[in-house]
């Protein structure tokens, strides 16, 4: 699948502009390229986030990152994205969907919330409102 999306953006790239496609991670791709963005960097997937992290139904992903922390143990990421539905809407599902997952909420303040499984696994979800969509970053943890 990646080798398809960094394909699709190479292409897109030497055919002078960003072409459409049905695929929304390989259009990501072609915008990011057409932007000047290398196209391995914006191929990140969320093949590596645990199940727990919560990334709402029509989201469009900007960015998935993760990497191991050695100082700490653990392995860590960020998903950005944005979608049409309200913060409060995202944070209201993003909290169920911690909580189903055996997370406990730890601090909420309106435009965030914070939760966790003690230090196995973390996750802070911020959602705040664009000009047209919603913008919203996740942040997780987990031990290795």
């Amino acid at each position: 699948m990646r080798g398809v999306v960094i394909g699709l953006a190479l292409l897109a790239g030497a055919c002078g502009g960003p072409k459409t496609t049905n695929d929304p991670a390989a259009q990501n791709v072609i915008d990011a390229t057409s932007k000047g963005v290398p196209a391995a960097v914006a191929a990140g997937t969320c093949d590596s986030k645990p199940d727990f992290v919560p990334i709402f139904k029509e989201a469009k992903v900007i960015s998935c990152t993760s990497a191991n922390v050695t100082v700490t143990g653990k392995r860590s990421g960020t998903v950005i994205y944005t979608d049409f539905a309200s913060p409060s809407t995202i944070l209201t599902w993003s909290k169920q969907q911690a909580i189903a997952s055996g997370l406990s909420l730890s601090i909420e303040d309106g435009k965030s919330f914070s939760a966790g499984e003690g230090d196995k696994r973390t996750l802070k979800v911020m959602a705040e409102a664009g000009t047209a969509t919603t913008n919203v970053t996740v942040n997780w943890g987990v031990a290795n």
